[in-house]
This record gives structure tokens, C-alpha cells and sequence, in this order.
């Protein structure tokens, strides 16, 4: 490949100083050059998933669809609330699962960064690696990114330590062979 692997990133967390806002813009920083992140910071906006609005959907879910068919990728900073997914979070992949006949992310390479509370983020990451799989992304789960307990080793600029910056380093590499693993067997 000559450019760049084009990922989308956002974070699941509207909160300030989430430390999975924190995870996706360090990743956006050490990133090998063989992948753009770009940030979404306007998932928020989607409304919330109605398969009434499919037929005629808003502009913002056009715009969703549209980015996730564009990109190669996708990477998630997925926080994790009573071991699920954030409503914001699950909100966005839903639509990214739609239309039915032509789904957006279908064929996209899709990895989670996760940090939160004891668990780091394991249980919204088994809840949804496999929907998205059914649904025709290929999913980067190893190795997992999955951090508990880590707010006083990362800052909301992505400053964190060597632990977790090796281990998003690791995310992006497996993400970066999958991407090429796609391309080779569609050659």
C-alpha cells in the first residue's frame, strides 16, 4: 500500500478527562505511519437508533455511514458502564451495523482501547466483538487492550506510561496486520 491505512477513531466516553478519550489520542500520536487516525468527535450527535429512520436518515448518520465506507478502520476507546458498552458507544456501532443490505462496517478492521474500573473495559469489549464480527468488520482482539485502574498513569492528552503505551503500540501493530492481511487476500 503507497498511503496510508485511513482509520476512525472516537471515544465512548463524553466525560472530561476520560481516560479512553486519553487511550485514543495517544494512539493517535504514536501510530506507525502506515495509519492516519482521524478523530470523530461527533458520534455524539447520531440520534438514537430507530430503524424508522433508515429509510430517510439524517444527515448525521448519512455522514456516519459515509466516514466508516471511506476508512479502513475503525478504533474504539470503549469505556465500560455495568459491564456494558456506553450507550453512546453502542448508539454509534448500531447505526455502523446499518443499513441491512448495505452495512457501513462491513469489511472494516475494528480494534477497542479500554480502560475502566477493575474490569478495564473486558466485559463491553466480549459484549460487542462479536455482534460487529456477525455483522462483517473484522475484529482486532488480540492483544487486548483492557487497563484497570489506570486514571493516575495517563493524563487526557494521551501522556501515559511505558505499560500502557506499549500496549496501544501493540493494539495499532495488530490492527496495521490485519489491514494488510485484508488487503492480501483481496489481491
Amino acid at each position: 500500500m503507497t498511503s496510508p491505512y485511513r482509520v476512525v477513531a472516537f471515544s465512548g466516553s463524553l466525560r472530561q478527562g476520560s481516560t479512553n478519550t486519553a487511550l485514543v489520542r495517544l494512539a493517535q500520536r504514536i501510530a506507525p505511519p502506515e495509519l492516519q487516525i482521524e478523530w470523530i468527535d461527533w458520534v455524539d450527535q447520531l440520534p438514537w437508533m430507530n430503524p424508522d429512520l433508515e429509510e430517510d436518515p439524517p444527515a448525521v448518520v448519512q455522514r456516519w455511514w459515509q466516514t466508516l465506507r471511506e476508512a479502513d478502520g475503525l478504533l474504539v476507546g470503549m469505556p465500560e458502564y455495568n459491564w456494558s458498552p456506553t450507550p453512546l458507544a453502542k448508539n454509534a456501532l448500531d447505526w455502523a451495523t446499518r443499513p441491512p443490505d448495505d452495512r457501513a462496517i462491513a469489511g472494516t478492521v475494528v480494534a477497542f482501547i479500554s480502560s475502566g474500573g477493575r474490569g478495564g473495559g473486558a466485559k463491553a469489549q466480549e459484549n460487542l466483538t462479536p455482534i460487529l464480527g456477525f455483522m462483517g468488520a473484522t475484529m482486532v482482539v488480540e492483544p487486548p487492550v483492557q487497563l484497570a485502574l489506570v486514571r493516575d498513569r495517563i493524563d487526557a492528552d494521551g501522556n501515559a506510561d511505558e505499560e500502557i503505551t506499549e500496549a496501544v503500540r501493540a493494539k495499532l501493530d495488530a490492527m496495521l496486520e490485519a489491514l494488510r492481511q485484508r488487503d492480501a487476500a483481496s489481491a
